[in-house]
């Protein structure tokens, strides 16, 4: 008898533990379901200022106006977008269309337009973030994917409809964050492959034999065309000025007219980079260079004209006047059709700004600032895992 009461006196010993255990369990899954909670509110608040806080910075780097263009047109792309995964870019793919052209060639068409997806996005941004000396795990947020981390997932599976709905918005903030980054550093990574060697747009030959007061003369030009966002001062040895800041304008791009002049049976002589402003009023009227002596009795200048320009499309004509004894003859390369992103291209030229860099910099700090609580978010849902097994 006094064995079993005292089996009976374990067995209620520890059911009282067990209970007990159970009972401390369930109030940490409770207690730690409710941090998860806050963590998650935490993240929306952060997260919902990171877009506009993004606009501003852009604003004071830029303008007002051409933020709002920025913003405006990623929202535009992705208008019927609710999946973070689906979000998209655009920008131009370059490759191909930089190298420095051979004599005789001219753009025909315009770089093909590319989709940066989520998954484009991610990397770019991480390469900006490492740039940045962060230690920002861009893909833990799981931005291109549709699930989340296995602990996360579980908990939003049971939450309330208005906490899972807050997590999903707070993801969606932080994501389109992330793509505008992308979009920066494409276009600084794209400078980089016409920062040397510019944008061409064309190497063409003319040649003519004229009669100067009697004599019959041949003489020639050649011109080769590219936009430089920084002038090669250092690589040409000849004076000259940056890009302007152009806000993706048209008006005000510095063209480069690398000529070279050919008479009779001399050889050629260079003009090295002359520079020639798209400006707001287009005319049919050359402007020309001052006259250089060239050899002997002969003096030379060139000079050119912007008929038209838009985004994707310039109308430019250059042509050689020649001086020989009197007389003044023209050879001409006609008016040429160029297509090209000049919009796009003056995008890439600001990004050689500090400006844009620092731009850059702000945005990698205001996606850390969410990546700060999701990485806490991260844990407690771990945690909370756990303990409501």
């Amino acid at each position: 008898m006094e064995k079993q009461m005292r089996n009976l006196a374990c067995g209620v010993a520890a059911m009282a533990l067990i209970f007990n255990v159970s009972a401390a369990a369930a109030q940490d899954c409770v207690s730690l379901s409710g941090d998860v909670a806050d963590r998650i509110a935490e993240m929306r608040q952060i997260a919902q200022s990171v877009p506009p806080g993004t606009q501003s910075d852009y604003a004071a780097a830029t303008s007002k106006d051409y933020a709002e263009g920025v913003f405006s047109a990623f929202d535009a792309l992705n208008k019927k977008v609710t999946e973070t995964s689906k979000l998209v870019g655009q920008g131009y793919n370059l490759a191909g269309y930089t190298a420095v052209f051979k004599e005789g060639q001219i753009q025909t068409k315009m770089p093909p337009v590319v989709t940066n997806t989520m998954s484009n996005a991610e990397a770019l941004a991480q390469a900006a973030a490492d740039d940045d000396k962060t230690k920002l795990d861009i893909l833990s947020l799981r931005c291109s994917q549709s699930t989340e981390q296995t602990a996360l997932a579980a908990y939003l599976a049971q939450a309330d409809s208005g906490t899972a709905s807050a997590y999903k918005t707070a993801k969606f903030d932080a994501c389109k964050a992330i793509h505008i980054l992308a979009d920066l550093q494409d276009k600084r990574q794209k400078l980089n492959d016409i920062r040397e060697n510019g944008y061409p747009l064309f190497y063409l030959h003319a040649k003519e034999k004229k009669k100067f007061a009697g004599y019959s003369r041949t003489f020639q030009l050649k011109v080769d065309l590219r936009m430089f966002p920084v002038y090669p001062d250092k690589a040409m040895k000849v004076d000259g000025k940056d890009q302007p800041v152009l806000l993706g304008q048209i008006q005000g791009i510095d063209l480069s007219y690398n000529s070279y002049f050919k008479w009779s049976d001399d050889n050629w002589s260079p003009l090295n980079l002359y520079q020639y402003v798209i400006s707001d009023t287009r005319k049919d009227d050359y402007t020309c260079a001052p006259y250089f002596h060239l050899s002997g009795h002969v003096e030379t200048t060139l000079c050119v004209k912007v008929e038209s320009a838009s985004a994707d499309k310039l109308k430019v004509g250059a042509k050689a006047k020649f001086k020989y004894k009197g007389d003044t003859k023209e050879v001409s390369l006609g008016t040429q059709t160029v297509p090209a992103p000049f919009g796009y291209l003056a995008d890439l030229s600001d990004m050689k700004e500090k400006k844009m860099q620092d731009l850059q910099s702000k945005v990698v700090d205001r996606i850390a600032s969410v990546f700060n609580v999701y990485d806490a978010l991260s844990d407690k849902a771990t945690s909370w895992q756990k303990a409501c097994k």
